[in-house]
C-alpha cells in the first residue's frame, strides 16, 4: 500500500512531513484535487453528481479539498473544506470539522465527521490515493454521495498479535441535511433524525478486512421541478412529497490484499432495497498501474440492475501527482437505471465511458 501513505496521511494521520504549509509546529495546511477530461457515447448522464454525457465535459470530476491540522500533546482539532463535483465552487462543502482527544488505545471525536462505511471512505475525496480514478460506482454511489454526518465516534486501537491490529469504532449522528440531484427536474431532500452503526478495520502488514453496519432513520422529500399543467386543480411547476420516518440497514463487506506487485480488492455491501459488490485486480510496474474491475448491482428480489467493467492505467507522475486513463462499459437491466443518473432507465441502456484525469496532493 506504499502508493496510499502521503494521502492517506493527508486524511489520517499528523501532516508535518507532507504539508505545503506548516503554519506552526502544532498546525499545518495541506490539500488534493482532481481534474479531468470525461466522455460517453451515451446521451443520457452517467454516475450520480457528475452526470457524463456524450459531450467532452472537463469539469465533471473536478475536486479540490484543502485541510487544516491542529495538534497539541493528545489533543486534535481538524477542518476539511472540499468542493465535489456536484459542487459549484462558490459552495464547498465541509466535509468535516471536529475535535479529538487520544488516551491509551482509545480516540474520541466530535463534531461533523466522515462516514465510515467503506474500504475508502476516509479518503473518499482524495483521488490521489486510490488506483482507479473513480472509486467504484457500485458500492460508493450506494449512498447517493452522502460521506459525512454530525455526531460523535469513539474508536478503540488494538494490537491482535505483533503482524495484525483491529480497530472498532462505534459511531453516532444526530440531525443533517442532504441534497442529491438526479435531473435537473429531480432531486431528494434527506433529513437524517438519526444514525448509528459501528465499523470495524482487521489489517496486517498485506491485507486489510472493513466491516460496517449502519442504521439510519431520515425523512425525505422528493422535488418533481417544471410539470406540465393539469387542468382544473393543477397550474403546473413543483411539486414536493415528503415521506418521514423512513429508516435504512445497511450492511458491507471489504477485503484488499496484496501479493507481491499485484493487489487484490473486494467490496460488497447490501441494504433492504439493494444490494451490490465489486471486485478488482491491480498490478503495479514501477510508475505504472495497470487495472481492472467488474461490478454488479441488484435489486432487493435479486433482479439484476446493473453491471460495470473497467480497464484502465495509472501513472504516477511525481510522489504526489498521478494520471490515469481509464475505460468504463456500463449497462442496466430489468427497467432498472444502473449507473445512469436519471429516475427511468434510458432507450439505449449501455454505454462506454472514457476519462482521462489528474490527481494530486499538497
Amino acid at each position: 500500500m506504499n502508493k496510499k501513505i502521503i494521502s492517506l496521511a493527508l486524511c489520517i494521520a499528523p501532516l508535518q512531513t507532507y504539508a505545503a504549509i506548516e503554519i506552526t509546529d502544532n498546525l499545518s495546511l495541506s490539500g488534493f484535487g482532481s481534474t479531468s477530461w470525461a466522455t460517453s457515447d451515451n446521451s443520457a448522464p452517467l454516475l450520480v453528481n457528475r452526470y457524463i454525457d456524450d459531450s467532452n465535459c472537463f469539469d465533471c470530476d473536478t475536486t479540490f479539498g484543502v485541510q487544516l491540522d491542529f495538534y497539541y500533546d493528545a489533543f486534535k482539532a481538524s477542518a476539511q473544506v472540499v468542493k465535489r463535483p456536484q459542487d459549484d465552487w462558490s459552495s464547498p462543502e465541509l466535509e468535516w470539522a471536529y475535535l479529538g482527544y487520544e488516551w491509551d488505545n482509545f480516540e474520541f471525536r466530535a463534531g461533523r465527521l466522515r462516514l465510515p462505511l467503506f474500504l475508502a471512505s476516509e479518503y473518499y475525496y482524495v483521488g490521489h490515493a486510490y488506483t482507479t480514478a473513480r472509486p467504484p460506482t457500485e458500492i460508493y454511489n450506494s449512498v447517493l454521495g452522502i460521506t459525512a454526518f454530525n455526531g460523535l465516534s469513539f474508536t478503540w486501537n488494538t494490537d491482535v498479535t505483533d503482524e495484525t491490529s483491529l480497530s472498532l469504532t462505534p459511531f453516532y449522528g444526530f440531525s443533517d441535511k442532504n441534497e442529491v440531484d438526479f435531473t435537473p427536474d429531480f432531486t431528494l431532500e434527506f433529513e437524517t433524525q438519526k444514525v448509528f452503526g459501528l465499523n470495524a478495520v482487521f489489517s496486517g502488514d498485506n491485507y486489510r478486512v472493513n466491516l460496517t453496519y449502519l442504521d439510519s432513520t431520515y425523512d425525505v422529500t422528493a422535488v418533481i421541478r417544471n410539470l406540465p399543467p393539469q387542468p382544473p386543480f393543477f397550474p403546473g411547476g413543483t411539486v414536493r412529497d415528503k415521506q418521514t420516518d423512513q429508516n435504512v440497514k445497511l450492511y458491507s463487506a471489504g477485503f484488499e490484499y496484496e501479493w507481491e506487485q499485484a493487489t487484490f480488492t473486494m467490496e460488497a455491501q447490501q441494504n433492504e432495497e439493494r444490494a451490490s459488490w465489486y471486485t478488482g485486480l491491480e498490478y503495479n510496474l514501477n510508475k505504472f498501474t495497470p487495472y481492472t474491475l467488474f461490478g454488479q448491482q441488484y435489486y432487493e428480489d435479486d433482479k439484476k440492475a446493473g453491471n460495470s467493467f473497467t480497464l484502465g492505467v495509472r501513472y504516477d507522475l511525481l510522489y504526489n501527482v498521478s494520471l490515469n486513463a481509464e475505460w468504463q462499459s456500463f449497462k442496466a437491466y430489468n427497467t432498472s437505471t444502473g449507473a445512469f443518473s436519471g429516475t427511468e432507465q434510458p432507450e439505449d441502456n449501455s454505454a462506454n465511458m472514457y476519462t482521462i484525469m489528474v490527481n494530486f496532493v499538497f
